[in-house]
């Protein structure tokens, strides 16, 4: 159990980095671009964020109950599931008027590093 709370907290800490990365970079681009780059970067950060929520909330938990196939079965949904909502979030992403590519793309690619980073750090 303890190493299930571990877990957990790390999750927790991950998204809090994520939602702190589409925040700064949001303002970065804010200040630096005005605000349809900003506006890009965040729709690009969300669009790697939410997924990732969405992830941690539905499948995030371990039952111990649970035997170790099903829990496996329902990792490869939840990812499944991610990806297909990522790929939802950038379809109407794309129907906003005035959507700087370069801009969203970093927003995306920013939030996803963090969970990379985070691996290289822990491991």
């Amino acid at each position: 159990m303890l190493g299930e709370a571990s877990l957990f907290s790390a999750v927790r800490r991950i998204l809090l980095y994520q939602a702190m990365t589409v925040a700064a970079i949001s303002v970065v681009a804010f200040l630096l671009s005005g605000l349809a780059d900003a506006q890009s970067v965040l729709a690009g950060g969300l669009a790697g964020f939410l997924p990732n929520v969405f992830f941690a909330t539905k499948f995030g938990r371990h039952d111990p109950k649970k035997p170790a196939q099903e829990v496996v079965r329902a990792f490869y949904v939840g990812e499944a599931l991610k990806l297909v909502l990522t790929g939802a979030l950038f379809v109407l992403i794309f129907q906003i008027p005035g959507i700087s590519f370069m801009p969203l793309f970093i927003g995306f690619v920013s939030v996803i590093m963090v969970f990379w980073f985070a691996l290289l750090l822990r491991g």
